[in-house]
């Protein structure tokens, strides 16, 4: 495996670290603002867990757009 590859797969660990980082702050803020509503415990999970997937599908689809674009240009 040649040093590039180890590099560029490092890089993306990383990346898709901060990915869950930023769509578990997305998720816990959604979470907090339905909870404020006065909903029950099943809507709270429910809204969290989407706003966490619907963050994490943005930042995934991210890189595949910005390629795309350069690609384009």
């Amino acid at each position: 495996m040649s040093e590039s590859t180890v590099r560029s797969g490092r890089t993306w660990q990383l990346w898709l670290a901060l990915y869950v980082a930023c769509s578990m702050v997305v998720g816990l803020a959604v979470s907090m603002l339905v909870l404020q509503s006065g909903v029950g415990a099943t809507d709270v999970v429910l809204a969290g867990g989407g706003g966490f997937a619907t963050s994490f599908a943005l930042c995934l689809a991210l890189p595949a757009a910005v390629r795309e674009l350069k690609r384009q240009s």
